[in-house]
């Protein structure tokens, strides 16, 4: 197997004051554990030749918290943690790491959000987008870059001004 395309993706709204676990525990199933059995399945054979690629789709929501995405975010935030984690032990074996982390795309999953859903691209724009990242040997495929570029910095700002934009820019 030259390349491990996994993309899955779970989406509940779920917030603390409606959790319910058994919605986590599908959206941890289907969004990180998934993902990693996946990758146990074909990596034994990567690392025998040497060679090979595991992309793996998280999401912008891993980033850091946001509202309704109690568990989504969780799991997608677990994606970016394994793909890094990855990177460093595969790097020396010969395996190409690719870590996916699209925003809003107009897909049948998007499609049930009730809120404004900003920089939402096309499903042939993300498809394009990590083709490109493929190709140009990319860990951190990200996209769409006006969005991405603005929930990225946002991970290193103190937890106080993080949470004060998030609840400036997003319906809680």
């Amino acid at each position: 197997m030259d390349l491990l395309l996994f993309v899955s993706g779970v989406y509940t709204h779920l917030r603390a004051d409606n959790f319910e676990f058994d919605v986590a525990q599908k959206t941890i199933g289907a969004n990180l554990l998934s993902p990693m059995r996946a990758v146990g399945i074909v990596l034994p054979n990567m690392l025998k030749v040497h060679a090979g690629h595991i992309a793996i789709v998280g999401s912008l929501a891993g980033y850091s918290g946001l509202p309704k995405a109690l568990a989504y975010g969780s799991s997608k935030a677990g994606i970016i943690n394994f793909c890094e984690t990855l990177y460093y032990d595969l790097l020396p074996q010969g395996v190409s790491v690719h870590m996916i982390s699209p925003g809003f795309v107009a897909i049948e999953a998007t499609a049930q959000n009730d809120f404004e859903m900003p920089a939402l691209i096309t499903a042939d724009e993300a498809a394009n987008e990590i083709l490109s990242g493929l190709q140009a040997g990319e860990f951190d495929i990200h996209f769409p870059k006006r969005f991405s570029g603005f929930l990225k910095p946002l991970r290193i700002l103190p937890y106080p001004l993080y949470f004060w934009i998030v609840r400036r820019f997003v319906k809680i």
